[in-house]
């Protein structure tokens, strides 16, 4: 099921738990078919079209949501993620925008009202901007960014190197730090929806690599944790790629008719993590459904 929501106004569901006919681990949709809001041709026209989208939302299984930022509202077009447990809810990143916070927010209290803890992926400005309507939220907690914030709020004892665990309620979600990109990044494993979430470590874009050391020690142990756990998806946070393989949209671009569909698969962290040990020195390098690129 997928709902479009407005930037002005939030549509409420109506209920909060299984349909009739519902299972709580039932797949409502299709993700490799899911036509993402991808920006317009002329996005000053988009912004007043009384249609417009802020955020698209869809609901893969009963208490599991994905949201994606338009990308005429900010050209990241960052996904997030809503995984509810039967006592709270987590929420992974908050978009690309200030203003478009309140709209987030009203969509995630239009499914639930349970106690809310927001996490970031990591700390860059387009996953974060939405943190400041939730901070002034009742019933909801905002992770600070950094990593010893980060430490401190799940607690990590021995980070980067261990995960640790979040339990929602019936829902244990999994953490492990994967610094790299950015120092306090982190993958979350859900064993309801089995994604892997990683955030802008590995999405179907260009792997932007701030501190090239610890991406490769990090991919190596995000590499070694999939391996004993199912995994439906590997669920980054932006499309940047076309559908055809190695070919990405230029920075910047806020109309993408052609894109990859979102999902990777654990084949393509053992890929990323095999192609990292052979590599003498950073080197930009094409994998098909994403690209590495050392900002070194």
């Amino acid at each position: 099921m997928a709902l479009l929501i407005g930037a002005q106004a939030c549509t409420s569901l109506p209920d909060q738990g299984p349909r009739p006919g519902e299972s709580p681990d039932e797949l409502l949709v299709d993700l490799a078919s899911i036509h993402w809001i991808h920006g317009a041709q002329d996005c000053d026209a988009a912004r007043i079209d009384p249609e417009y989208t802020e955020w698209q939302q869809v609901r893969y299984q009963v208490d599991t949501y994905i949201f994606r930022q338009n990308k005429c509202s900010n050209y990241e077009a960052p996904f997030v993620y809503l995984l509810i447990g039967t006592d709270r809810a987590l929420l992974i990143d908050t978009g690309a925008t200030i203003e478009s916070g309140a709209s987030l927010l009203g969509a995630v209290r239009d499914i639930t009202d349970a106690p809310l803890i927001v996490a970031h992926s990591h700390g860059h400005g387009d996953h974060t901007q939405g943190d400041g309507a939730f901070s002034s939220a009742d019933n909801a907690v905002v992770v600070g960014l950094g990593a010893d914030a980060v430490q401190e709020f799940f607690g990590f004892e021995n980070w980067p190197n261990d995960p640790t665990q979040l339990e929602l309620g019936d829902r244990r979600i999994e953490l492990l730090p994967i610094p790299g990109h950015e120092d306090d990044h982190i993958a979350f494993y859900d064993p309801t929806s089995q994604f892997a979430i990683t955030g802008d470590t590995l999405y179907p874009g260009r792997l932007y690599v701030g501190d090239w050391d610890d991406f490769c020690a990090s991919i190596a142990r995000l590499n070694e944790w999939i391996q004993n756990k199912p995994v439906a998806y590997v669920m980054g946070t932006h499309i940047e790629m076309t559908a055809a393989p190695d070919v990405d949209y230029p920075m910047g671009t806020t109309y993408q008719p052609n894109e990859r569909y979102l999902p990777l698969s654990t084949a393509d962290i053992t890929a990323l993590h095999e192609t990292l040990v052979t590599m003498e020195v950073p080197k930009r390098t094409y994998l098909g459904s994403f690209i590495v690129w050392p900002l070194q």
